[in-house]
C-alpha cells in the first residue's frame, strides 16, 4: 500500500486536531474536554468498530480487519494529559488555559494516534486482525496505563504487542529512535522518617539531632549506586525534597526525606530496596536515633521487545530513508506508565524527534517546550507502519 499518500491526504487534519488539543490542555485526571474531542472525531471516522470508555477520560477504540487469514492484534497508545505551568513558546495556538500547558507533546502523540486511527480505519481491506488503540489520561501521574490494564484492553482479542510514541526534543523533526531492552527506568517513591530527641541547640549532648542524622543519612544513600550495584548498572537514588525542625534555636527531633528510586534492571530494583531499608535503619540506629523507610513501588522499567525494535527500523528505514533511524545507545532514568503494559505484552517505545533543525533543545517539562509541526508526518507514517507491517501489510 502507498502509506505516505495516506499520510499526506490527512496531514492538515492532524496538524489541526494537535492544535486544538495544545490549545486547550488538561491535567491528569482532568482530561474530560479532550476525552470528548476524541471521542467526537472517532464517531466519524468510517470503518472503526468500536468506541468505549474504559474510564470517565480513557478511551479505547478498535479496528478490525476485513481481510481473511492470520488474525493478529496490535494496540497503539497515545497519552492526553497535560502539565502545571504556563504557555511560553511563541505560536499561534497557545494555550487558553492559564497554568496548564502540553509541555511533554501529549497533544502531538494524541493526535497522531486519532491519525493512526483514521489510516488502518482505510485500510481495513488490507489486513486480517484487530488494532487497539488506547487513549489514555493521566500518564503523568504515573496511573493512567492501570486503567486499561483494570478494564481488561489487552484480552478479547488477546494484544500480542504494544506500541507508544513519545516526542523527544534532543533529535531534530522527524527523527526516529529506539533501543533494545532497557529504555525507561522504573520510578519508586521514598520516604524516610528519621527520629532523634528533641533539645536545646545550645546543648546538643541533651538530645539526638535528627537534621545530623538525616545528612548521614544522604550521603550514605549514595553509596547504593556506587558500592552496592556494579558500575555498569544503572541507579538513581535522589531526595528530593527534606522537611524538619520547628525553631533554629532547637535541636530537630524529627525529619523526614522523600525521594524517587530509579533502575532498569527489575533485579536491581529489588535489591537497591532491600539493600536502603536494612541501611538506613541501622545507620539511624548507631546514631541513637532512629528511621522508618518506605518504598512506594512505581512504574516498572520500560523494556522494548528485539523483534519490535528490528521492525521500527526496518519500517523507518523503508518509509523515512536509513539516515532517519537512531538506535539510542543508552537508557533514560526517566519513568513512563506504558512499562505495565510491555510488562504484559512484548512492546515497543517509538521517541520522535521534534527539535526544529538548526534550533535549541528545548527539554519535555521545560517552559520552553517547543515541537516542530514538520515531525507529525513522519510520525504519522511510522506509527500507522509499525502497526500495518505487524499485522502482514506490504508497504511503499
Amino acid at each position: 500500500m502507498d502509506l505516505w499518500k495516506s499520510v499526506r491526504e490527512i496531514e492538515e487534519d492532524v496538524v489541526a486536531y494537535r492544535r486544538h488539543i495544545h490549545e486547550n490542555p488538561e491535567l491528569s485526571l482532568k482530561e474530560f474536554d479532550t476525552a470528548d474531542y476524541v471521542e467526537s472525531v472517532l464517531k466519524e471516522i468510517e470503518g472503526i468498530g468500536s468506541i468505549r470508555r474504559i474510564s470517565p477520560t480513557g478511551i479505547l477504540a478498535e479496528v478490525r480487519g476485513a481481510k481473511q487469514g492470520e488474525a493478529r492484534c496490535i494496540a497503539l497508545r497515545g497519552d492526553m494529559d497535560a502539565l502545571p505551568g504556563d504557555e511560553m513558546a511563541d505560536v499561534p495556538f497557545r494555550s487558553k488555559r492559564p497554568g496548564v500547558v502540553h509541555s511533554c507533546g501529549h497533544d502531538v502523540h494524541t493526535a497522531l494516534l486519532l491519525g493512526a486511527v483514521r489510516i488502518l480505519a482505510r485500510h481495513r481491506d488490507e489486513f486480517a486482525g484487530t488494532v487497539k488503540f488506547f487513549f489514555q489520561p493521566a500518564e503523568e501521574v504515573l496511573g493512567g496505563a492501570l486503567q486499561f490494564l483494570g478494564a481488561g484492553a489487552l484480552e478479547n482479542p488477546r494484544v500480542e504487542a504494544a506500541v507508544a510514541i513519545h516526542v523527544f526534543s534532543e533529535h531534530d523533526a522527524g527523527i526516529i529512535s529506539s533501543r533494545k531492552g532497557p529504555m525507561l527506568a522504573s520510578a519508586d517513591s521514598l520516604t524516610i522518617e528519621v527520629k532523634g530527641c528533641q533539645s536545646h541547640a545550645a546543648h546538643p549532648h541533651t538530645g539526638r539531632d535528627a537534621v545530623v542524622i538525616a545528612g548521614q543519612v544522604i550521603g550514605a544513600l549514595q553509596t547504593i549506586s556506587s558500592r552496592f550495584v556494579a558500575p555498569t548498572d544503572p541507579v538513581v537514588v535522589t531526595i528530593g525534597q527534606i522537611s524538619g525542625g520547628i525553631a533554629r534555636n532547637i535541636i530537630a527531633g524529627s525529619v523526614t526525606l522523600e525521594g524517587t528510586i530509579r533502575t532498569v534492571k527489575p533485579g536491581t530494583r529489588d535489591r537497591v530496596h532491600r539493600e536502603l531499608e536494612k541501611m538506613v535503619p541501622a545507620l539511624a540506629e548507631a546514631m541513637g536515633g532512629s528511621a522508618v523507610v518506605e518504598i512506594q513501588r512505581g512504574t516498572p522499567p520500560l523494556i522494548c521487545d528485539d523483534g519490535l525494535v528490528d521492525r521500527l527500523q526496518a519500517v523507518t528505514e523503508k518509509l523515512l530513508g536509513k539516515d532517519r533511524y537512531v538506535s539510542l545507545p543508552d537508557p533514560s532514568m526517566g519513568g513512563e506508565d506504558f512499562a505495565f503494559i510491555m510488562e504484559k505484552v512484548p512492546g515497543l517505545f517509538i521517541r520522535l524527534g521534534v527539535k526544529r533543525p538548526g534550533g535549541p533543545v528545548t527539554p519535555g517539562h521545560s517552559v520552553d517546550f517547543f515541537a516542530d509541526e514538520s515531525a507529525i508526518a513522519p510520525g504519522l507514517a511510522v506509527f500507522a507502519g509499525t502497526a500495518l507491517d505487524f499485522l502482514g501489510v506490504p508497504l511503499e
